[in-house]
């Protein structure tokens, strides 16, 4: 006796076998989505102050306020959006991976307003902002308290996602798949992890 399959059957398989693929496509879309989740949550928590920083001090906030600061309470935030692509607030970047995404410091100098002032590399700022320094000025110590935004900024977005777990939806999407051969769910997945332009308040 020997069994026959249905073509049924085998055109569920064969969209079984294509599934590591559409899972692949999903999945990039998701660590991206993720990846773009941190920067918003880095900036937007820089510009509104809500990443529970240390806070500066006093003297330091009316430092900023005469410099012409708009926001001069807020640590990190300096000039802010105005040098879009060179201010702390807008350094992170994304970097397309073999297998994902990479969000990482820009390496461009850091806008000044003083010709005399030295420019150091985005990356380089946030090495000291993020874990804290301590620089000796001969005399006296400066010291600069760690304020690590990109940390909390990666914790607030992981604690948003975990809310929003999309698990029920992605078996749904594979089920309807591997039943009916349509994609109508998995298109749909992905258009909600598609791109979007993110924009300053």
């Amino acid at each position: 006796m020997s069994a026959k399959f249905s073509t049924n059957y085998w055109a569920k398989m064969k969209r079984i076998q294509r599934l590591p693929k559409l899972g692949n496509d999903i999945m990039f879309g998701v660590t991206k989505k993720d990846a773009l989740g941190v920067i918003k949550e880095f900036h937007d928590g820089i510009k509104r102050n809500s990443l529970g920083l240390d806070p500066l001090q006093q003297s330091t906030v009316n430092k900023k306020a005469s410099a012409g600061n708009k926001r001069p309470e807020n640590p990190l935030y300096a000039y802010g959006d105005e040098e879009t692509l060179k201010s702390y607030v807008n350094m992170m970047r994304i970097r397309k991976l073999k297998n994902g995404w990479k969000v990482a410091p820009s390496w461009a100098k850091h806008h000044t307003r003083g010709s005399n002032q030295k420019q150091l590399e985005l990356r380089h700022l946030f090495q000291i902002h993020e874990y804290g320094c301590t620089i000796d000025r001969g005399n006296f110590l400066i010291q600069i308290p760690p304020r690590p935004a990109f940390l909390f900024a990666y914790r607030k977005w992981m604690s948003k996602r975990r809310k929003n777990e999309n698990t029920i939806e992605v078996k749904k999407a594979m089920t309807e798949y591997i039943n009916k051969g349509t994609s109508q769910y998995v298109d749909k997945y992905m258009e909600v992890l598609a791109d979007r332009k993110l924009e300053a308040d």
